[in-house]
């Protein structure tokens, strides 16, 4: 009997320090009464610090304590940055994730909702600091590309965000026609605000060529017609075409073309984003690159970089353009083909009709809609 009454005590003693142990584990301290300052001040030295009243709010304080015990919960943060944002706390929501990621590496859509939280607050320099962390870690990303051209446009850096812009579109991995037209938009507006109104059409000529039939419309060619007349570079009207013969299985097509006034040899590729020049071109054709931003181009080669720029006019037999977005590719890129000086690719060709049929492709000025 004495053993057995030795052994249920010491049963008691064991079961009472588990339950002492596994209750420190459990609660990191008392909201009522201990300073949160002091209890998860490990947790605020990688999130940042959360007001004291906030903090001790029951829910909040699991979530600390959650993150005490696990630094690098991607749960646990979502879940504590959410709580914050909707209790009106959205800076300390966006910096929680924000160093979260920056502590832990992951996940890199906590960088997508900093930025945006950034943004809802109008801190776009912050945001602006985020996105490009998310770009850093994530350069193919066309989110993180998008989620930073607005917080440049936001923070007035238009010409950075023409970039973005760009390579949120070129970097879309599925149909282009599927692409939100506000993405299309907000880089007509970038063009803009830097008082480049004839490339600001060029967008929205892009959305409209990839699904003329149902984008031509009077309301766009409107918008296109207002951008050009504050650029004094209204499109002619009169009925001009060209027709060229389309050359193997491929369907290679090959033209002489002048881009101010540089006679040269160019591949049509009604899939280019833009028209696309080698920089020894670019040098001759007087094409700027001085402040250019970075873009990327989808080739057959794969991922390339070039320098954004403009052409004052663009030739192509009858058919002209002014003010033409041109992409500069660094050093001679055979890619172009052997003798040939580029693309001419969308950024001239959706100024107008494109069509393909009988072994031809037909280039043609666009008509007014009525």
């Amino acid at each position: 009997m004495r053993y057995s009454g030795v052994h249920m005590f010491r049963r008691k003693c064991l079961a009472i320090i588990l339950f002492v142990a596994f209750s420190g584990v459990a609660r990191a301290g008392d909201p009522t009464t201990d300073n949160p300052e002091q209890v998860f001040e490990s947790v605020y030295a990688r999130i940042g610090a959360l007001p004291a009243a906030v903090a001790r709010e029951r829910l909040i304080w699991l979530k600390l304590e959650e993150l005490k015990r696990e630094p690098c919960d991607q749960r646990s943060i979502d879940d504590l940055a959410g709580m914050l944002d909707r209790r009106g706390y959205r800076r300390q929501a966006a910096d929680g994730l924000y160093k979260f990621v920056q502590n832990c590496g992951a996940p890199l859509i906590a960088l997508n909702k900093a930025a945006v939280i950034y943004m809802s607050i109008t801190d776009y320099p912050k945001a602006v600091e985020a996105a490009d962390e998310y770009v850093k870690r994530a350069p193919s990303d066309q989110s993180a590309h998008y989620v930073r051209a607005m917080a440049l446009d936001g923070a007035g850096d238009y010409r950075r965000a023409l970039a973005d812009y760009s390579d949120t579109i070129e970097l879309f991995s599925g149909d282009k026609k599927m692409i939100s037209s506000g993405i299309f938009l907000r880089m007509a507006n970038a063009y803009a605000a830097l008082k480049q109104f004839c490339e600001a059409t060029a967008p929205i000529n892009r959305w409209v060529a990839l699904d003329p039939a149902t984008r031509d419309t009077s309301k766009t060619q409107k918008m296109i017609a207002d951008y050009e007349r504050q650029g004094n570079c209204v499109s002619s009207t009169e009925a001009r075409k060209e027709s060229f013969p389309i050359h193997g299985q491929k369907g290679v097509v090959t033209v002489k073309a002048e881009i101010n006034g540089v006679r040269g040899l160019f591949v049509l590729d009604t899939g280019a984003s833009y028209v696309s020049v080698k920089s020894a071109f670019a040098s001759k054709a007087k094409i700027p690159d001085g402040g250019s931003s970075d873009i990327t181009l989808i080739t057959a080669n794969g991922q390339t970089k070039a320098k954004l720029s403009r052409a004052d006019k663009v030739a192509l037999g009858k058919l002209e353009a002014t003010n033409v977005p041109v992409a500069v590719q660094d050093g001679d890129d055979k890619g172009f083909g052997a003798g040939v000086d580029g693309l001419l690719g969308m950024s001239f060709l959706s100024r107008f009709e494109v069509q393909m049929a009988g072994g031809l492709i037909e280039i043609r000025t666009r008509q007014p809609r009525k």
